[in-house]
């Protein structure tokens, strides 16, 4: 068997070689090298726990050479580019964009191969919760006494986006609500300008709110205003008109409430008042509003006139 395989053993590798090549030959000539750009996600490592990027392109440009069908197959999946954070402290960085491949690859460009990144540390504050009523009759109910646990939470993020917080308001859905209630309420970080802020973190997440929803009805206090009518009689000043009390609590619907900011006597005639005098005057009270007492006590000083 030796004996076999030993005799020409030299033109048998020279063919084996011959082989080879032409397979290798081939092989170029059917899937040859070629190069591909694919848009790959930008990302970092090393960052450390007390800092956040704030500003960072998401994805650059990643020219790769490989062989057609390895080229043709790929995407911009397959490939890493990064920034290594490592070390770095707040503030802005142009760094090098660094990139890892799968074997086969090879490297062509990277566009770009700097980029901008703004680092910002990361703090906590405390922030207050308030209520806020949804849902589709938030205009006909109101919430009376409601208690929240906890009242304070604390967030998390950038300082810059720390001092855009408006309010951390509790959603307080209402449909079918019976009048006492007590529901776990998920937070909602709003900024200066209304928008939501999503990229905080909050603890907790959610708030226990507790209250009692009233019908439509509110109360609020508003200033006294007296409306006289007529003259005094030639030769007597008016001095000084007062109301005891001087503010009311009146109660009725929200909506009529918010535009009020005081509540009329019935006009108070001034004809044949001579000197100083107390009367009782009822409130001009719009309907749907009521308060504990319906009349005022007039006081009007008057004098002498030259």
């Amino acid at each position: 068997m030796n004996y076999f395989l030993g005799r020409n053993l030299l033109p048998k590798l020279l063919a084996v070689l011959v082989a080879l090549i032409l397979w290798v030959f081939v092989m170029n000539e059917q899937n040859p090298p070629v190069e591909g750009t694919f848009q790959v996600s930008l990302t970092n490592r090393n960052l450390s726990g007390k800092l956040v990027v704030m500003e960072a392109p998401e994805t650059v440009r990643v020219k790769v050479r490989g062989l057609r069908n390895a080229i043709a197959g790929a995407a911009g999946r397959n490939f890493q580019a990064y920034v290594d954070l490592k070390g770095l402290a707040p503030g802005q960085y142009n760094l090098p964009v660094l990139v890892q491949l799968p074997p086969g690859y090879e490297l062509v460009e990277v566009v770009p191969d700097k980029v901008d990144i703004i680092l910002e540390a990361v703090q906590s504050r405390q922030f207050p919760v308030e209520p806020r009523l949804t849902g589709p009759i938030v205009g006909q109910m109101t919430l009376g006494k409601v208690e929240i646990t906890p009242k304070v939470v604390t967030i998390t993020g950038p300082q810059s986006i720390l001092d855009s917080i408006g309010k951390v308001l509790a959603p307080v859905e209402i449909r079918d609500r019976t009048p006492a209630f007590a529901q776990d309420a998920k937070l909602f970080i709003a900024g200066i300008d209304g928008n939501e802020l999503k990229t905080l973190k909050v603890e907790p997440t959610q708030v226990k709110v507790s209250g009692v929803l009233e019908s439509g009805t509110i109360t609020k206090t508003v200033d006294v205003k007296t409306v006289l009518t007529g003259n005094l009689p030639e030769g007597v000043l008016l001095r000084r008109v007062f109301t005891e009390p001087a503010k009311v609590e009146l109660r009725g619907p929200k909506e009529i409430l918010d535009r009020l900011t005081a509540v009329s006597t019935e006009p108070v005639p001034l004809a044949g008042i001579t000197k100083d005098v107390t009367r009782e005057v009822p409130l001009q009270l719009q309907p749907g509003i009521t308060v504990a007492r319906k009349t005022v006590m007039v006081r009007i000083t008057v004098g002498q006139g030259p």
